[in-house]
């Protein structure tokens, strides 16, 4: 801005010896030529901020640093500094296909811990040697914000009983299942809220369906893990978690999962409807 500041001062002078001297035509004129070059003068200086850095090496070589863009700075905005995203991946999609896509996806939007990035990805069995009680142990010793399972295997609630018992009762991270196999009662228990299908009996599914519903269900699991890396809060099991679940689902339909012997409704345990679209 100094050089607008110094031609401004220059043209002022300068109108105080001959503005009332000239024509209305020439006013007229000497004005727009004024902004004009101001204008030019304040773009060049916009400009100069974003100019490639030159540094001058001891053997007197120059070496040009361009300076980063904004968009390269918002890549890496999902990093671990408040706590981690754990991703357990079980039966039902633990697959080397599915799990590939998903790490692939997981990793080129939050990033990997090992990476500095936000997720920790955890594939049963092979990450815990077959064993689901491991699962506390990697909890215990990292930084979790919040943790989603997806195809829970059986006595997952197991460890995460424990670490809740270990809270009192109020961990400090939210807990998302969807599409678990573990015990219903025991994941509702542990879990923040756990997600469902809405079965229809004697559908069977094709190549192209699987497909698209493995399309479907990693569309969820990205939604699960951002929900939960943003939630600043734990969520309360009260009449507003039904607003977070959808708000995770998106554009497919939730509704309370109802009991069919008893038929209670959950307070955490919800469907996702088969003709939402």
């Amino acid at each position: 801005m100094r050089p607008v500041v110094i031609f401004a001062a220059g043209f002022v002078c300068f109108i105080k010896w001959n503005f009332k001297k000239m024509k209305l035509k020439k006013k007229i004129a000497l004005i727009g030529k004024f902004l004009f070059f101001a204008f030019a003068i304040v773009l060049a200086s916009c400009k100069e901020k974003n100019v490639p850095s030159i540094k001058i090496a001891s053997d007197d070589s120059i070496e040009i640093q361009p300076r980063e863009s904004s968009s390269k700075l918002k890549e890496n905005f999902w990093t671990s500094e408040n706590g981690i995203v754990c991703v357990l991946i079980g039966y039902g999609f633990n697959d080397d296909d599915f799990v590939k896509n998903a790490i692939n996806s997981l990793e080129k939007k939050f990033g990997l811990t090992e990476n500095g990035g936000l997720v920790l990805p955890i594939v049963f069995p092979d990450d815990l040697h077959g064993r689901i009680s491991s699962l506390r142990d990697i909890i215990e010793k990292n930084n979790v914000h919040g943790i989603v399972l997806l195809g829970a295997p059986e006595n997952t609630h197991s460890p995460l009983a424990r670490i809740k018992e270990e809270w009192d009762g109020n961990p400090p991270f939210n807990v998302f299942s969807i599409f678990p196999q573990d015990d219903v009662l025991g994941q509702e228990f542990t879990c923040s809220f756990v997600i469902d299908h809405e079965y229809a009996a004697g559908i069977q599914f094709g190549d192209a369906e699987n497909k698209n519903e493995d399309d479907d269900t990693l569309a969820l699991l990205i939604s699960a893990v951002e929900y939960a890396a943003e939630l600043p809060f734990i969520l309360p099991q009260d009449s507003d978690l039904y607003y977070h679940v959808q708000a995770v689902a998106g554009k497919r339909k939730v509704a309370r999962y109802v009991d069919s012997e008893t038929g209670i409704q959950s307070r955490n345990h919800f469907i996702i409807l088969n003709s939402a679209e």
